[in-house]
């Protein structure tokens, strides 16, 4: 079993993508092979976390052996107590395995591991850490409504309004801002800097609809977003017109409680009119608040995921 590190790829541009994406080093033995991220990865318990992803495995007993392996190589020689996988680095990055499935075609961005992957870290000692879901909503019934909300929010002085094309890149810098405030204390969760989430965004623009965006303000300042975009997938598939709710944010403040529940409304509501038939909420966190708000739409959860993990005692 070989680790490679960038320095000796000797070329090998195959790598290339996975060295991209912040691996520390690749790990091969004949046709299996994965990255290990030990630098820059989320904090667990106080401790940083090894992480395993891009994995090139099945479900032999070899592939268990290798995953083994990789785990053992974090732990031994970079100090990893906690070892997490799938994972390519962070929460930012390709990450989760599936659970279960109604065998739904998959959505746009969504993880979709070969389905051994499960039974495999499974059999190399691994279990499950975090478990997240993938629920839909149908949009043709009428819609539930929340005026009381609406109102509370409104007369606290919040506004409500889409992302501006002409001052996109402004708009996206105040949802940075306000992302890194709302989400530090999610789970796993590790700041991306700006210049990299503006681009990441950015380069995903053309397939932004600018009225699926939409941002609440008070007093000028950003307080809340829900963040949309259409499922590229729906159609290669012959799935009803979709539109996935990819992220939903809003400052820890009492006197915004309801706001997540209004923007996802009123973002279902926008999609609806444009002829979408199903909304689809997308990689919940099981704790998350999120699926509250989710249930007061009727969703219905169609895929489980999970990151595992593979504990070891700390030197």
């Amino acid at each position: 079993m070989k680790f490679i590190t960038h320095t000796e790829k000797n070329g090998t541009s195959a790598y290339d993508s996975i060295f991209a994406q912040g691996a520390s080093v690749i790990a091969r033995d004949g046709d299996l092979s994965a990255g290990l991220w030990f630098d820059h990865t989320p904090i667990h318990q106080g401790h940083p976390i090894g992480t395993i992803g891009e994995c090139l495995i099945d479900s032999s007993p070899a592939s268990v052996e290798f995953l083994s392996h990789c785990a053992d190589y974090l732990h031994q020689y970079h100090h990893c107590s906690t070892v997490v996988g799938p994972m390519n680095g962070n929460t930012w990055l390709r990450h989760r395995l599936v659970l279960e499935s109604s065998g739904r075609p998959p959505f746009l961005m969504e993880p979709q591991e070969p389905e051994h992957f499960k039974t495999t870290f499974e059999a190399a000692g691994f279990s499950i850490l975090s478990q997240y879901s993938s629920s839909l909503i149908q949009l043709t019934p009428d819609q539930p409504t929340f005026p009381s909300l609406e109102k509370r929010l409104e007369q606290r002085g919040v506004t409500i309004r889409s992302i501006r094309p002409e001052r996109f890149e402004e708009d996206l810098t105040a949802i940075f801002r306000l992302s890194l405030i709302s989400f530090s204390n999610n789970f796993l969760y590790t700041p991306l800097d700006q210049a990299s989430f503006v681009g990441k965004y950015r380069s995903a623009q053309e397939h932004i609809d600018p009225e699926l965006i939409l941002l609440a303000e008070r007093d000028g300042k950003l307080v809340g977003y829900v963040f949309c975009i259409p499922d590229l997938e729906a159609h290669k598939y012959q799935q009803a017109p979709a539109v996935i709710v990819k992220t939903l944010a809003a400052l820890p403040d009492r006197t915004l409680s309801g706001l997540g529940t209004v923007l996802v409304a009123r973002a279902q509501q926008k999609a609806k009119s444009k002829g979408y038939s199903e909304a689809i909420h997308a990689l919940q966190y099981e704790s998350n608040s999120s699926l509250r708000i989710s249930q007061r739409f009727s969703a219905e959860v169609f895929r489980r995921y999970a990151l595992m993990t593979k504990n070891f005692t700390p030197a």
